[in-house]
Formats: C-alpha cells, sequence, structure tokens
C-alpha cells in the first residue's frame, strides 16, 4: 500500500471587512498554497470590539463564511483561526523569576493581567509564549489576552460549519508566522505587518523577540506613516541603545512599490518589502499587480493554517 506524504491543512481570516480562507500543503519542497480567497462581508455584519459582542448579523455572515470555504474548496474538519487583531491585547510582560510550572505560571499571568486590565480573569481568555533569548532565561513572556465570550462567538460561527477551530490567534501573529522565514536571525531586526486597519511592529535581537507594539490604525489612515515613525521613536526610546538595523515589511494590503518609495524617505535604515511568492508556492501568476495582492490578502489565513503543523 501506499500512503501520501503530502499534509493539506486549512485556516479562516476573519476581519471587520472580509472573511479568507486558505489551503495549503506540506510536502518535501515545502508549503504549496492549493486554494485561496477573500470574499467581503455585508456591511454592518461585524463590528469589532474588544468588549462587546462582535457578529451582528449572524445569517449574512454564516453565508459569507460558507461562501469562502466553497470558494477555497474546505470541507469539514480541523482548522487555524486568525481572530482580529482589534478584539485582543498582546503585550511583553517581563517577570523577576517565573514559577517552576505551569499552573503557577499561569495564575501569576492571570493575576498581572487582572490587576492591569481591570478584568476579572474568570472572564478573559489568557495565552503565553515564553521568551527565551540565546542568553538564557530572560523572564519575558508574550502574553494574549482576550474575553472568553467574544472568542466563542467566532467559534460557534465556524461549528455551525462543522469546522474546527483547533489553534486560534490573532491575525497579526498568524501574519508574523508566515513571514519570519524572509527575516535574518542575527543583529536588532524589525518586523511591520500592515493591515489596512492597524499594524503591528516586532523588534528581534539575535531572533529573540525584546518588543510587541500594536496600533490600530493603518494604510488607510492619513497619518499611517506619523504613527509608524512615532512607534519606531517609542522603541528607541525605552531601548536608545538597541538601535534598528533594518526593517522588514509584511503588507496584506499590497502595495509593495508604493510602499517601499514611502518607506525609503522616512528613514535611512535598511528596509524591505517582503515578497511573499519567495516563501510559498503557488500557481497564481505573480507578475500580475491583482494576482499578487490577491496572495497578500490571505497570508494570515496561510499563517493560520500553518499553525496546524504544531
Amino acid at each position: 500500500m501506499r500512503f501520501s506524504l503530502h499534509k493539506k491543512l486549512c485556516g479562516i481570516e476573519i476581519s471587520a471587512n472580509s472573511i479568507s480562507a486558505a489551503k495549503i500543503m506540506k510536502d518535501k519542497l515545502g508549503l504549496r498554497l492549493i486554494a485561496g480567497t477573500t470574499v467581503p462581508l455585508p456591511v454592518e455584519t461585524v463590528k469589532l470590539s474588544y468588549q462587546k459582542k462582535n457578529i451582528i448579523d449572524n445569517v449574512l455572515f454564516i453565508e459569507t463564511l460558507r461562501s469562502a470555504l466553497a470558494k477555497a474548496e474546505i470541507g469539514p474538519g480541523r482548522v487555524g483561526l486568525s481572530v482580529p487583531n482589534e478584539i485582543v491585547k498582546i503585550s511583553i510582560q517581563k517577570f523577576e523569576e517565573l514559577p517552576s510550572s505551569r499552573r503557577a505560571i499561569e495564575k501569576m499571568i492571570a493575576w498581572h493581567t487582572e490587576k492591569t486590565l481591570h478584568f476579572p480573569s474568570d472572564s478573559t481568555q489568557i495565552a503565553y509564549h515564553h521568551l527565551e533569548s540565546g542568553q538564557g532565561d530572560n523572564g519575558l513572556m508574550l502574553v494574549t489576552v482576550a474575553v472568553k465570550s467574544i472568542i466563542q462567538e467566532y467559534e460557534l460561527m465556524l461549528k455551525e460549519l462543522k469546522l474546527d477551530p483547533v489553534i486560534i490567534q490573532p491575525a497579526g501573529i498568524n501574519q508574523f508566522n508566515f513571514y519570519q522565514r524572509a527575516l535574518p536571525q542575527n543583529g536588532v531586526v524589525a518586523f511591520l505587518g500592515l493591515y489596512e486597519n492597524c499594524f503591528t511592529f516586532f523588534v528581534f535581537e539575535d531572533g529573540c523577540m525584546t518588543f510587541y507594539h500594536t496600533v490600530k490604525r493603518g494604510f488607510s489612515d492619513l497619518h499611517f506613516f506619523q504613527d509608524v515613525d512615532m512607534t519606531m521613536q517609542h522603541y528607541l526610546n525605552v531601548n536608545p541603545d538597541r538601535e534598528i538595523e533594518n526593517m522588514y515589511v509584511g503588507s496584506q494590503v499590497a502595495f509593495h512599490r508604493e510602499l517601499k518609495d514611502v518607506f525609503r524617505n522616512l528613514s535611512d535604515m535598511d528596509i524591505e518589502i517582503i515578497d511573499e511568492g519567495r516563501l510559498i508556492r503557488t500557481d497564481m501568476n505573480l507578475a500580475k499587480e491583482k494576482e499578487r495582492e490577491r496572495l497578500s490578502a490571505i497570508v494570515s489565513a496561510i499563517g493560520a493554517a500553518q499553525s496546524l503543523l504544531g
């Protein structure tokens, strides 16, 4: 008997304006995009909020999700899910000493979250990742916090169509996970993840994350480049002796050439707009602008599918 070594993985991204779906395959040559699509959500279907109900019209949401699944040829089963950046809070927290057990660490983070965000810990969903540098334990934790009832809204909509969202992460984290292979592992490097209505900003020192910031204004905002400049200045104010050497940009809104021209005037540092076609094989004709835009738009859904690799 012959068994296929090819593993097909599916990811969904939900934003305020659309639902994206992607099906990828992992083989000995790496990742391949099999199918991907973005379907617009009707106006007033979703209203993003960290605390209040998000999905305003369940029927329109389900119809849009069903359309995205059909176009990406995704059936019932396990999926990775990207939820909107705007409905979670992500921060790097430093602790002088970490408890030895996972349960004790979770209790410590829950206490700290309740104290700083003023939300009772039993109503929040907390995930964390230990950021350990090459020099050993530095007490840094990347912490993601969301209100349970808000996350459950999206889970229930997927389960309505017999999808099992086994891994749920913010869109910005899944986007970074897709682009990260383009970043060098040495030096002080920044990654800017760009969306239409927000952007994420990561800084790494020799491959270890040391800074994270989200701004809920993106490429569509008139003050976008000013906000990027202020974010970079904030980083330098906190880390005056660790200047960024290179910045890499992953853009969900495409416009690669325009971004490169504007960023060149914003800073003297080396800035690279990452080409998604270098990171995944696809049958798309990426010589065409519309096809490049289509691939850029589904990167967070691809990253959600990648999360299933473990």
